[in-house]
């Protein structure tokens, strides 16, 4: 089977980290007793419908606190932004595609966030920082039901 017969409707076209800053306040020498704290914010910048197609810019967010013994030692803010492309068709209308972008472009974005912090920690001679996974259907259920309070 080819490739094109089983593509996803929904792509991540291109991404880029827009802001990148982190904070050690002294080193870090073990994962031992380390605890990351993180927060997210997620913002959908546009949704543009183009011929075939439609076409998304979403930007996450994280911003971590790293303690150790309740110590804080380290801070790390993360902006990074995607471009999402998805295929119009019958059963896929905008209102779709936002919540792919919600729920496919935040998973994907938080991942290659993930890897960044995780490398980047790596190279500046600390121990590797892992972000928690997130569970965003959960995260937008929640915000939803906190914006309608």
């Amino acid at each position: 089977m080819e490739q094109k017969d089983v593509q996803a409707q929904f792509q991540l076209h291109d991404s880029f980290v827009k802001e990148f800053y982190m904070n050690t306040v002294k080193k870090i020498e073990s994962k031992e007793n380390l605890n990351v704290i993180g927060q997210l914010g997620f913002r959908i910048n546009n949704i543009r419908e183009e011929k075939e197609q439609y076409v998304g810019q979403i930007e996450l967010t994280n911003d971590l606190k790293i303690t150790l013994k309740d110590e804080e030692c380290a801070n790390i803010h993360i902006s990074m932004i995607g471009l999402f492309i998805g295929t119009k068709a019958k059963d896929y209308d905008k209102h779709k595609f936002e919540e792919m972008l919600k729920i496919n472009g935040a998973t994907t974005l938080s991942h290659l966030i993930r890897a960044y912090v995780y490398t980047t920690t790596g190279l500046s001679g600390m121990p590797q920082i892992s972000t928690p996974m997130m569970n965003f259907v959960k995260f937008f259920k929640e915000a939803k039901e906190v914006k309608e309070d």
